[in-house]
């Protein structure tokens, strides 16, 4: 037997913009973050509405000395707060991943809204679909509020259309319209990293994750298992040891 548990985040994923490689700003991806203070003064725009880029914008609206803060969105997140009065909300994970998925969905916008309000007003567009249902299907993650919503609302953080192109000076947006970033943060995901060793055996989708996970496998190379390559609401550790004690009951009922 045989197990992959490299995780579905192990490279930083870029995408290759048009004239990117002409900018004389910085381009970096969010594992690179770094803290707050380091983009003092600087004008930063972040691309991506999910998790990571939640993220990085929630540590750049608590400090009062980042300039001119953008945030390019394609999609809008499925996106909750980090807490509600004293409870934090992950506590809440392991009742939310019983729910059948249509009713996670249901559950989730309606808390969003409940918190933040109507986000369209303020630039983001909707989500594509629900945050339980993305999970399963394009691995996205469902984003943290903590503190860029007040941000976005104050003003301090404006949302802009996705990235068209770079040029020397700048970014070209889909709109048409330029703007001057210093920095340009890429909140765009991660890649598996697992082709060169299993794209081959066809096990993999066309973002190099595994077609299965915990204890499911293929019946055609049997004692070959991954874990840890599809998010949970129930978070990554909650997770690792359900899907672990999963295969391991599964490799124990082989052997019998």
């Amino acid at each position: 037997h045989g197990g992959g548990a490299t995780g579905r985040d192990r490279q930083p994923f870029i995408p290759a913009w048009k004239g990117m490689r002409d900018f004389s700003g910085r381009i970096l991806h969010s594992a690179d973050f770094g803290r707050a203070s380091d983009y003092a003064g600087k004008k930063v725009l972040v691309v991506g509405a999910g998790n990571s880029g939640f993220d990085v914008l929630n540590h750049l609206a608590a400090g009062t000395e980042t300039g001119q803060i953008w945030l390019a969105a394609r999609n809008g997140p499925a996106l909750l707060p980090k807490r509600i009065g004293k409870i934090a909300v992950h506590r809440l994970s392991p009742f939310m991943a019983s729910l059948p998925t249509w009713m996670a969905d249901a559950a989730m916008a309606a808390t969003q809204r409940l918190v933040f309000g109507d986000l369209r007003k303020y630039g983001l567009p909707p989500a594509p679909s629900g945050g339980a249902s993305r999970l399963g299907s394009d691995y996205t993650a469902i984003a943290a509020d903590d503190g860029a919503v007040d941000a976005i609302k104050a003003g301090r953080i404006a949302v802009v259309p996705q990235i068209s192109a770079f040029r020397r000076d700048g970014v070209i947006l889909a709109n048409g319209r330029a703007i001057a970033p210093d920095v340009v943060i890429a909140a765009t995901g991660y890649r598996t990293g697992l082709e060169p060793m299993l794209g081959g055996l066809g096990v993999l989708d066309a973002k190099g994750v595994p077609l299965f996970n915990g204890a499911d496998s293929d019946p055609n190379l049997p004692g070959l298992w991954f874990t840890g390559m599809r998010p949970s609401i129930r978070g990554c550790f909650a997770n690792a040891g359900i899907l672990g004690a999963a295969i391991a009951g599964k490799i124990a009922g082989r052997k019998r």
